[in-house]
């Protein structure tokens, strides 16, 4: 299995660090509002209001992902709640959970050079080496 490629609007985000030409006939989706799915469990709500503003901010929450989100935050909170209630960890769910998190960025290596809106590369540079 190769490279995940990253998604285009990470791409963007990172201010394009390969310099390579982005995609010209991505598809492109309508924006989604962040109100979540009816049927997101309520256990799952807290997490879709955080990661979907966290995601609309950015730009990168549309009606193509956003039941994919909604998953994710369900898998999120049924792993959690095993947890709590002391079970071992379910790896076939903790294993989703990490492809899903790399797709929407939300691992620290899918992070690695993406710049927040309004900031700039060299304050990045400047926290570490300034």
């Amino acid at each position: 299995m190769g490279d995940i490629k990253k998604p285009t609007a990470l791409k963007i985000l990172a201010g394009n660090p390969g310099k390579r030409p982005l995609p010209a006939a991505e598809p492109t989706f309508e924006q989604s509002d962040t109100t979540p799915p009816a049927w997101l469990p309520d256990a799952a709500i807290d997490r879709w209001a955080t990661l979907a503003a966290a995601l609309d901010a950015n730009g990168m929450l549309n009606k193509a992902n956003r039941e994919y989100l909604a998953t994710y935050c369900d898998l999120m909170t049924q792993y959690v709640e095993k947890r709590k209630a002391g079970e071992e960890p379910d790896l076939k769910i903790l294993q989703q959970l990490r492809l899903m998190a790399r797709e929407f960025g939300f691992t620290p290596s899918s992070q690695a050079g993406v710049v927040a809106p309004g900031k700039k590369q060299d304050d990045q540079k400047a926290r570490f080496f300034g």
